[in-house]
């Protein structure tokens, strides 16, 4: 996710603006006086008083406690992009993180006579998109949820409360595993996504609640009084 003021400064079309509203996302004038929303830089993952960072360097992430390291993905695992949010609501950061990793089927699948319904959930390197949540576990830092392979992989993504209901959403551009956008080695904005998700943590995982087709290539967080406002470059 880039800031607004990146987006202002680089983009060579006009932005768009959205709301969530009652019955989905909507697309609103763009407000005067909008304020960038950026993520935090530091949260006290583990509630003693000390706040940890996020480093995210040629695809692993290192979670810091003061100047200690944590926490680090695994080599296997590519993450693109990771951020301080609360989406499992359970009013403790966490890092939310985007991650391109090999692709495991469901281990149900070989019992279930018609299994493999997410067989066809990655690229033809044999990787899928994941979105995975880590934070910490009573004694250590570690998965706290972790999705499985998604439908569409996510170029990328944004927490916020969109609806003033006092939790985070989850926000995603997503594309394809066919397109050349989805692959992690391609820089974000290089290609556009096919379209913008909102998801709610429904206490096991997360559930689209909007959906809207259209060619996006960026995400941003801005706030215009006290609502959120989703700022896209087509």
């Amino acid at each position: 996710m880039l800031s607004l003021v990146i987006l202002l400064q680089t983009s060579p079309v006009p932005l768009r603006a959205m709301e969530l509203g009652p019955h989905g996302l909507v697309r609103v004038p763009f407000p005067t006086g909008t304020i960038p929303v950026d993520p935090p830089s530091k949260g006290d993952f583990n509630q003693s008083g000390s706040s940890e960072s996020l480093e995210l360097a040629n695809g692993r992430l290192t979670i810091f406690s003061g100047s200690e390291s944590v926490w680090k993905s695994p080599i296997s695992w590519t993450v693109v992009q990771a951020e301080i949010t609360d989406l499992n609501q359970d009013g403790t950061p966490e890092a939310a993180l985007l991650v391109w990793r090999p692709f495991q089927a469901w281990p149900v699948d070989q019992w279930l006579p018609h299994g493999g319904r997410i067989s066809d959930f990655h690229d033809d390197k044999g990787n899928s998109c994941h979105i995975i949540l880590i934070g910490w576990r009573g004694s250590q830092f570690g998965e706290l949820w972790a999705g499985s392979a998604l439908a569409e992989p996510v170029k990328s993504f944004a927490a916020a409360d969109l609806n003033g209901d006092h939790v985070q959403e989850l926000v995603t551009l997503e594309g394809t595993y066919t397109s050349p956008a989805s692959l992690p080695e391609i820089p974000a904005g290089s290609v556009s996504a096919h379209a913008i998700k909102v998801w709610e943590w429904n206490g096991f995982g997360f559930t689209v609640v909007s959906s809207m087709e259209g060619t996006y290539s960026k995400l941003a967080l801005a706030q215009a009084g006290s609502d959120h406002i989703l700022i896209l470059v087509p």
